[in-house]
């Protein structure tokens, strides 16, 4: 029933997009400086708020894991998280961090601040405005963790973004990461994906709902990597219901 009720919204969105809202359809798809603009301010304003309750579950997993898989909880860590949007995660960052962060959407910056100031237990060291998938101003093995939470999905090329994470952690650290992933295959919740995707990508910065992450970091190269599966059953999450949080050794 859900899904019927999804593809129904979906339809809904396309004809909106296309009529009602159509001269902002054709900004967002034509100007990437805009959609990136437009993404940083509904999404910290509106989407992070909305879907705060139960991406907050799912991001506390995250570290957990740091926390299970550290070998002291109390000895400093340099840690980097790629992708770091407005700021969600700083909330649940263990006093011991000594944090960098980056992000390819300078728009976010202020909105980042923001909560900053909310969490002065945090060890903020600086923002570097890069794509993860070329951390040019990050120096090699020089952070203990990398994190990253619902990144894959609007990279242009995980596999890139793994190997630099891989270069600039220290022999032995830690990659975290959470993201959202694609229905099964032949589930008609994956053709809803794909056929609101398009729509999706533009107003969203280049988020992709249905990539296949957890096989491309299982085939990137590090020394180990646990991969558990999460589900969101509630209406509100249906497009993002399939999830992937998990740890990596390099």
């Amino acid at each position: 029933m859900i899904s019927v009720v999804f593809a129904c919204i979906a339809c809904l969105c396309w004809l909106i997009a296309l009529t009602v809202m159509l001269p902002l359809t054709l900004i967002v798809t034509a100007s990437k400086s805009f959609r990136s603009l437009f993404f940083s301010c509904v999404y910290s304003r509106l989407g992070e708020p909305f879907f705060k309750t139960h991406l907050d579950v799912a991001r506390k997993k995250v570290f957990q894991l740091l926390k299970d898989n550290l070998k002291n909880k109390f000895e400093p860590l340099e840690v980097l998280e790629i992708g770091v949007g407005p700021g969600p995660n700083l909330q649940f960052y263990p006093d011991n961090c000594f944090l960098t962060v980056l992000d390819k959407n300078a728009g976010f910056e202020s909105y980042f601040f923001k909560n900053l100031k909310k969490n002065s237990h945090i060890s903020y060291q600086r923002s570097v405005i890069q794509p993860a998938e070329k951390m040019l101003d990050i120096d090699d093995e020089s952070f203990d963790v990398v994190i990253s939470t619902y990144l894959h999905c609007s990279t242009q090329d995980s596999s890139a973004v793994l190997q630099e994470v891989k270069r600039v952690l220290k022999p032995g650290g830690k990659y975290l990461f959470l993201d959202h992933v694609g229905f099964p295959q032949r589930d008609i919740g994956l053709y809803i994906q794909k056929f609101i995707g398009p729509l999706w990508t533009w107003y969203s910065d280049g988020c992709i709902l249905h990539k296949d992450i957890a096989t491309t970091i299982k085939e990137a190269g590090f020394s180990d990597v646990t991969c558990e599966r999460l589900t969101f059953m509630n209406f509100t999450m249906y497009l993002l219901r399939h999830q992937i949080v998990g740890i990596a050794t390099k």
